[in-house]
């Protein structure tokens, strides 16, 4: 059963208001295209039509169920099934009375049922409110107003069976009493699942009119038990079912509600009747299994909605049975009975006429057994029946006898090959056909719904395997691709995977071996493309539950052997994102610039710009964590929130990155992280390649890719964490560029951030937007992908166009190729942010992005000292070290020093001489000593050229970086780097 977590009005504490078809349908044409988006995910725009696999039946593709997007009309054309409004379609959809599928329709367009108020979102910590989501049907080509994930109400949930304890039912309807009258529903053993209860009124017109609900024993809050107005969860169980199950022999009547099923029941009591729960709403719902293998005859009202209905029941009872019998009664309802004798009615039969007006006709069982009796003396069946003709059936028959024996066989053909298969789907679940002693057999229940789509693979032709889809006992329908590879071993672990999707299937071994079998031998027509991670796929973004853009001629779908642990969750509405935490970014930089950068992740690939991170370096409790939180909030949430942390090996961390790829990763906490792989893990996340591994037979696997912006923060920078495990060891410059270090604190006496608001501090802020991310999460991301996607192009241009300018004005002129890179970085998340802006999913004046962006730029080069390359910087800064650290243990002296003696002193590993003279003191580095421990790991050409333009070191009058020099105990003339007494007093810039 579908689930559209909408509660409804507590009809105990208020009285329902008259319901407002014509307004809440209108209300409900506006947000059509986001409803359909919740109700029907996999459809599609056509036309003018949204068109969508009917949940209701065994529907394998789309093309049959079509709604009108301006007249909220539908139809499915397979079944004839139809509606005028989209209260009729949420009728239909969920199997409710049109009164309560309007109460619920209303409520999720944002009106009472009875008038126009709007019902509003408001988040805790702001007076604002969110309106309602509405839409039109051009936002299904372009980005939508998403809004998914309400929050449940849990205070009236079924207890099924209702308990021995359980007081006789009470219930009383806040408008119309107590009910005219109740029919009970039970299980095979007897236990009392429920009641339909008849509430009979007169409408306002003076008309008498009735309503027919679900009534359970429910939970309710605060401990408390009672009858309330709640469905029973499907499958449903038949009405009548004991009785049905006791009488195994007997044939079956299935009539359209309880009354008629009653009526059937005392005009034929040598049969069992039944119905379904709802009538002709949703027999979709039903457990139809306890009729397999019986004679059953169909009793019909006198009107289209009972066809339509006798259609329904038998397409669910020949799909779990392709042998079965289906028949239809057909009492002579153009006959009625005076003084005892059965005579012509003389006009049309009533609109609507049903078996329960036989009764009030004046048939009695006597008289139907004689009429039976009658009919089998000449030769006729022994029953009023015929062989049911479906809606195809009969137009055939009244087009062309021939054309309908066709059909038949073509039928026939289908159930003949599923048995040489072995597996058909029926109304509940897979059966599969189990051969007998002597030749026959039978149709056996192997599992629940389990449906093979489509067959996937890679672009390669490589990795393929199976879409399945899992119905679970809600009715939610599951989707995986499984990797075929799983189906080598012995089927443990996709077992696992389907139970935890909600499986159910037979116990034993041979029902093991049929289900993989049906696996492995099915040969779906369908194809779909598989992927294995999330991110751009060509012109299709892939998350891990839906995909955005066009990939092409099939689907594509992301394919794993386990559970894809991942937080791109969603809830809440655009709108109330946009106004409790985006909001609060304008005049914040470090806010503005993390959001920003949620938005700039998707635009790595798009623009070709390569991965990279930024990392917020300040204090504890400056608020680091919040510019994290909000910004993952861009992307999703939940119960784990939308942050990693940096504790994990380099191999989870290269997960993690391959599971955010395109897409925005937060890390927490740089402490976490052990100092020995800090900087490799760091550079491998930024660099966007995991490591090189062997396969089984030592051939070299394909190394993970992705494309990643993190955004991180810790009290220290990536370079000084590196430089904790007392090795002595420095972040290079591609680490430093790679990953950018931000101040924390915005320099306004508020931590994270340059204005409040009017919020009393920046805790109380952090607080509110740290709750609203918990609340409303993971839709700007989708409206982003949504707008962008089919315009790849469109977007690239303008976000090159956008970081050129932002270098331009922004890059000091002359800054080297390093500062550079990291201001187009900087110019990417500009350009994101005012995109989003531009699309209406950032509620900022334009420039708000690029004013952060430059502000943190400019912090960041400020602390970095310069616009110089820092390879040259630290390697001048690393020969200044190792003099500083060594200039009195590792050089020998040279000469007098301070007036004493000149006396020979053993030195222990020796690096070179020193010399003092005129006051002052030079150093003469061994060639070797200078390459592989001075400056080890720099380009020392570079720096020996940076170190004699500053006057540090002084080459020889060949301008060779060493010169000759003849200290005592080593050959005259030997090759010394000869350093200026300036080594240790700055050089010509200080």
């Amino acid at each position: 059963m579908m689930d559209f977590n909408v509660p409804e009005p507590e009809w105990l504490d208020q009285p329902r208001r008259p319901l407002d078809f014509d307004g809440i349908n209108r209300a409900a044409l506006a947000s059509l295209p986001s409803l359909l988006r919740r109700w029907l995910p996999d459809g599609r725009k056509e036309a003018g039509e949204y068109v969508a696999r009917n949940p209701c039946r065994n529907d394998r593709r789309p093309g049959s169920f079509k709604i009108n997007l301006d007249t909220g009309a539908w139809a499915d054309f397979a079944t004839d099934d139809r509606g005028g409004d989209v209260v009729s379609l949420l009728a239909y959809l969920e199997g409710l009375e049109q009164g309560e599928a309007a109460r619920r329709l209303a409520g999720m367009v944002g009106l009472e049922a009875g008038g126009s108020k709007p019902v509003v979102l408001t988040v805790a910590g702001s007076s604002e409110a969110a309106a309602p989501v509405v839409g039109n049907s051009a936002a299904l080509d372009e980005e939508p107003s998403v809004a998914t994930e309400p929050a449940k109400r849990n205070d009236k949930t079924p207890i099924i069976p209702a308990p021995d304890d359980a007081p006789p039912m009470n219930f009383r309807h806040p408008k119309h009493g107590l009910p005219s009258r109740t029919w009970e529903y039970r299980d095979g053993e007897g236990r009392l699942y429920g009641y339909a209860a008849r509430f009979d009124f007169v409408d306002a017109d003076g008309v008498a009119d009735k309503e027919i609900l679900p009534v359970t024993f429910c939970a309710l809050a605060n401990g408390r038990r009672g009858w309330r107005s709640r469905g029973i969860p499907d499958p449903r169980p038949l009405y009548r079912l004991p009785e049905l199950l006791a009488r195994p022999e007997a044939w079956v009547i299935v009539c359209e509600g309880e009354k008629a099923a009653d009526a059937a029941a005392d005009l034929f009591p040598d049969c069992v009747t039944t119905s379904p729960m709802h009538g002709a709403k949703s027999p979709h719902l039903t457990d139809w299994s306890p009729l397999c293998g019986r004679q059953v005859f169909l009793s019909l009202d006198n009107d289209d909605a009972g066809r339509a209905f006798g259609d329904a029941i038998f397409g669910l009872l020949t799909r779990q049975d392709p042998d079965a019998f289906v028949g239809e009664l057909e009492l002579p309802s153009n006959y009625i009975v005076r003084d005892g004798q059965v005579i012509e009615r003389g006009e049309p039969v009533p609109e609507k006429w049903d078996i329960a007006d036989a009764l009030t006709d004046g048939w009695t069982p006597e008289l139907v057994e004689a009429e039976r009796a009658a009919a089998r003396a000449s030769g006729a069946p022994g029953m009023f029946a015929q062989g049911y003709l479906t809606a195809a059936a009969r137009a055939e028959y009244a087009a062309d006898s021939e054309a309908a024996e066709a059909a038949a066989a073509a039928r026939k053909a289908e159930a003949e090959e599923n048995r040489k298969q072995g597996f058909q789907l029926g109304a509940n679940g897979v059966y599969r056909w189990a051969e007998g002693a002597e030749g026959d057999g039978k149709w056996t229940w192997l599992c629940s719904m389990l449906e093979i789509d489509a067959a996937t693979r890679s672009e390669h032709g490589e990795e393929w395997g199976r879409l399945l889809i899992v119905t679970d006992l809600d009715g939610r329908r599951h989707p995986w691709a499984m990797p075929m590879s799983m189906v080598a071993g012995d089927g443990t672990a996709y077992r696992e995977r389907l139970f935890s999707l909600g499986l159910r299937m037979a116990a034993g071994k041979n029902a093991r071996e049929a289900l993989h079998r049906y696996l492995n031998e099915t040969r779906p027509k369908a194809r779909a493309r598989c992927v294995g991670r999330i991110g751009w796929h060509g012109s299709a973004f892939i998350l891990p539950d839906a995909a955005f853009g066009s990939p092409g001629n099939e689907r594509t779908i992301l394919q794993s052997a386990s559970p894809f642990d991942h937080a791109f969750k969603v809830a809440g509405a655009l709108d109330a994102w946009q106004k409790a935490i985006a909001a609060y970014a304008v005049g914040n930089s470090r806010l503005a610039f993390s959001i920003a950068a949620a938005f700039a992740a998707p635009l790595l690939a798009v623009t070709d710009s390569e991965s990279g991170g930024f990392h917020f370096r300040g204090a504890s409790s400056i608020g680091k964590s919040t510019a994290l939180v909000v910004a993952g909030s861009v992307w999703g949430g939940g119960d784990r929130r939308y942050i990693r942390s940096w504790r994990a090996t380099d191999n989870g961390l290269e997960a993690v990155a391959l599971g955010h790829c395109d897409a925005l990763l937060c890390l927490d906490e740089l402490s976490q992280v052990d100092a020995r792989t800090a900087g490799s893990v760091a550079y491998m996340l930024a660099n966007g390649a995991g490591k090189s591994r062997a396969g089984r037979g030592g051939e070299a696997r394909v190394p993970a890719t992705w494309r990643t912006l993190f955004l991180s923060n810790g009290e220290i920078g990536i370079s000084d964490k590196m430089m904790e495990d007392g090795r002595g060891r420095r972040a290079t410059a591609g680490q430093q560029v790679r990953v950018v270090d931000i101040p924390a604190d915005a320099g306004a006496g508020l931590g994270l951030f340059d204005a409040l608001h009017g919020f009393a501090s920046g805790d109380a802020l952090a607080r509110h937007l740290k709750d609203a991310a918990g609340k409303t999460y993971g839709v700007p991301a989708r409206a982003f992908l949504q707008a962008i996607a089919d315009r790849q192009q469109e977007a690239a241009g303008a976000a090159a166009g956008f970081v050129r300018e932002f270098v331009t004005e922004h890059c000091p002129s002359g800054a080297d190729g390093q500062v550079s890179r990291v201001a187009a970085r900087f110019g990417l998340v500009a350009a994101a942010g005012e995109l989003a802006t531009g699309l209406g999913i950032l509620p900022w004046p334009a420039g708000e992005a690029v004013r952060a962006a430059a502000r943190c730029f400019g912090d960041w080069l400020t602390a970095r000292g310069g616009t110089g390359a820092t390879e040259i910087d630290e390697g001048i800064a690393a020969v200044r070290r190792f003099i500083e650290q060594h200039g009195e243990s590792r050089f020998t002296p040279w000469g007098a020093e301070d007036d004493r003696p000149n006396e020979y002193k053993a030195t222990v590993n020796r690096a070179g001489f020193r010399r003092y003279r005129d006051g002052a003191i030079e150093f003469y580095v061994f060639p070797e000593a200078w390459r592989t421990e001075v400056l080890v790991g720099f380009d020392f050409k570079a720096v020996n050229a940076a170190l004699i333009e500053r006057g540090i070191l002084l080459a020889d009058k060949d301008q060779r970086t060493t010169s000759r020099h003849s200290p005592p105990g080593v050959p005259a003339g030997s090759r010394f780097y000869h350093l200026s007494p300036l080594i240790l007093g700055g050089g010509r810039d200080g």
